[in-house]
């Protein structure tokens, strides 16, 4: 056994995708550690009906940040890991983003203050939700912001600085606020988050382009946004996957079953969290092989990921499926009552994790068009089901259609990756 994991890392891809994996993974912790404490500052310090409110409203704005992204964000990842190199190409290329992103972020912003009461009153029929709706509404601009900023720095592999951009530095400035403030409502948490996207977002975009060189030419607007197009709706798609699930469920029932539920799907992520961290690492260079034409180190790359995943995921599926009411009860007792909901979550997001990173493997090796046929189908059928079963079978019932549509988006994604690039990553015995 040694004496094939040597064999292994003595090659220098593999070597390289190790210990950046491990260096994204360790960042990723603490990564997941900040986002658990602050979903655990927000449920304690709140309380079940105002943690729903905040986030019922976060739900919202996930999704309307996402739609304003305009399908950038693996553009921006994909073509500047291509041309990570020239500092003035990677610049217009992030800038070339912003520049559609922001106006239809700022146009967001404005509709979702606007009509924050009319949501809270007619779509949710929770009045309480207005002023959480209009105090979150401007993080709609940070977000689009950090999101894209970390693309352009993880193509760059400045993981240390991308994954704080992404899901780190706004959840320890708000969380830290909300406690030393004592904040004890849903809008105040809200207007805190905001503030601190406002400041994060700009640290990091100023971060991003400092000392880069004056290397490379312009981007070709075409290109960028025929691989925007597809990309806007696998990332609206996926988004949906994620965020729909709490909207849905405060259109239908009270809230105290969005933050049950919030809570649960959180927890869940902690077993993504491993996959992220190596899609950190391998997505630029799937990019970067697509580019030279290198369809072996693609496959050797993939499947070296995959058996990565396999060794570090199963503990943590195993901790959360056998021990969800410990997990859910440290957010408070009546949090409890979200054990069934973990444990269907936390069985979906095992198929995410051990299908290896499908998702990345087409996008980064121009392949946009099959992940948005199948972010349409798993996307549609949620819309379509969630709905149902939430009025049926509460939370509970919409967990299931979560955990269905995610499992089945993968398993197509794996198919498509065997059908466009001859590899199963399933068979992650194989031989590399």
């Amino acid at each position: 056994m040694l004496l094939k994991v040597k064999t292994l890392l003595s090659d220098s891809e593999h070597r390289h995708t190790a210990i950046n994996a491990a260096i994204a993974l360790a960042i990723r912790v603490l990564g997941a550690g900040m986002a658990f404490l602050f979903n655990l500052i927000i449920a304690r310090q709140l309380g079940a009906e105002q943690a729903g409110y905040f986030f019922l409203a976060l739900a919202v704005v996930m999704l309307l940040s996402a739609v304003a992204r305009l399908g950038f964000d693996n553009a921006v990842l994909r073509f500047t890991s291509a041309d990570a190199g020239n500092g003035y190409t990677v610049k217009a290329i992030l800038n070339f983003a912003l520049k559609y992103t922001l106006p239809v972020s700022f146009i967001f912003t404005v509709i979702t203050y606007t009509l924050a009461p009319w949501l809270a009153e007619s779509a949710f029929n929770k009045p309480g939700l207005a002023a959480s709706l209009q105090f979150i509404a401007p993080a709609i601009i940070g977000l689009s912001i950090v999101f894209l900023v970390a693309m352009s720095l993880q193509a760059r592999h400045k993981l240390i600085t991308s994954i704080p951009c992404q899901n780190i530095a706004h959840l320890m400035l708000c969380g830290s606020v909300v406690v030393v403030f004592s904040a004890d409502s849903a809008s105040t948490a809200a207007l805190y988050f905001s503030l601190s996207l406002g400041v994060t977002s700009s640290f990091f975009y100023w971060l991003s382009i400092k000392n880069l060189n004056n290397n490379g030419e312009k981007p070709d607007p075409k290109k960028l946004w025929h691989s925007a197009r597809p990309n806007w709706v696998i990332i609206i798609m996926s988004q949906a996957v994620q965020w729909s699930a709490p909207i849905i469920i405060g259109i239908f029932l009270a809230a105290e079953q969005v933050a049950f539920f919030s809570v649960a799907q959180r927890i869940a992520l902690l077993t993504s969290f491993i996959l992220m961290a190596v899609n950190m690492v391998v997505a630029p260079k799937f990019a970067a092989f697509h580019a030279k034409g290198d369809d072996n180190g693609t496959r050797k790359t993939a499947l070296f990921s995959v058996r990565l995943l396999i060794l570090t995921v199963v503990p943590i599926i195993i901790f959360i499926f056998m021990f969800p009411e410990f997990l859910m009860g440290l957010f408070g007792n009546e949090f409890m009552q979200g054990a069934l909901i973990l444990q269907i979550l936390v069985l979906g997001q095992a198929i995410n994790v051990i299908a290896g990173s499908v998702g990345s493997l087409l996008t980064m090796s121009g392949y946009e068009h099959d992940m948005r046929r199948i972010m349409l189908i798993s996307g549609v059928g949620i819309l379509l089901f969630l709905p149902l079963f939430t009025s049926l079978t509460g939370a509970v019932g919409a967990a299931s259609v979560m955990a269905f549509f995610l499992a089945l988006q993968n398993l197509l994604a794996v198919y498509f990756v065997k059908k466009r690039l001859g590899f199963n990553t399933l068979k992650f015995w194989q031989k590399i």
